[in-house]
């Protein structure tokens, strides 16, 4: 299946789980019903600004609408979850660190 398969299967399927219409996620989107009817459809390919918009709507990561389940299963999910927060995790880390050097310097 190519990317943009997977884009509309997911975008299908978890919209139908957020128990949401293509009218509601256009309004969440701030865009035209048609537009939605038109992307789930494959005539049309939303921008990286539209990804986001969707994602944010269905309440999922964008990187979910281009991720193909049935090629990677549920312990690929898992274990992208868990580098995801251990990369959050260590730029907070490095952060906080920053801003107190920061704070240090300047006291």
């Amino acid at each position: 299946m190519g990317i943009q398969d997977v884009f509309i299967v997911n975008m299908r399927k978890y919209r139908k789980q957020a128990g949401i219409t293509q009218e509601k996620l256009a309004e969440f989107c701030d865009t035209d019903p048609a537009y939605i009817g038109q992307i789930e459809t494959g005539r049309r390919c939303p921008s990286l600004e539209y990804v986001e918009r969707i994602a944010a709507a269905l309440n999922i990561a964008p990187y979910r609408l281009f991720y193909d389940e049935a090629e990677v299963g549920d312990e690929g999910i898992i274990a992208l979850h868990k580098e995801q927060k251990q990369k959050i995790k260590t730029m907070l880390i490095e952060n906080v660190s920053r801003i107190c050097s920061m704070i240090d310097e300047q006291y």
